[in-house]
């Protein structure tokens, strides 16, 4: 898997976002059970290209909540 580069919520661009769809959601990702990993996917060309949302309501005091990720390659088809 490609390496991600997460970003706090406020600081990621809407526009990013568009022509994505949820492939995945995954639930319980942190040590509280209460977290939760949003999988977005588009397809350019023979591309996958992917974004990432993590969501930790558990979240360390400096941290934010929610994370996005940069666009990133999933596979190459």
């Amino acid at each position: 898997m490609a390496k991600r580069v997460f970003t706090d919520y406020y600081i990621a661009d809407e526009e990013r976002l568009k022509g994505y769809t949820v492939a995945n959601v995954t639930f319980g990702i942190n040590a509280a059970d209460s977290g939760m990993l949003i999988e977005l996917e588009r397809e350019v060309d023979n591309v996958v290209l992917g974004i990432d949302i993590l969501y930790d309501p558990d979240h360390e005091e400096l941290e934010e909540p929610c994370q996005i990720s940069e666009e990133y390659v999933k596979h190459i088809q």
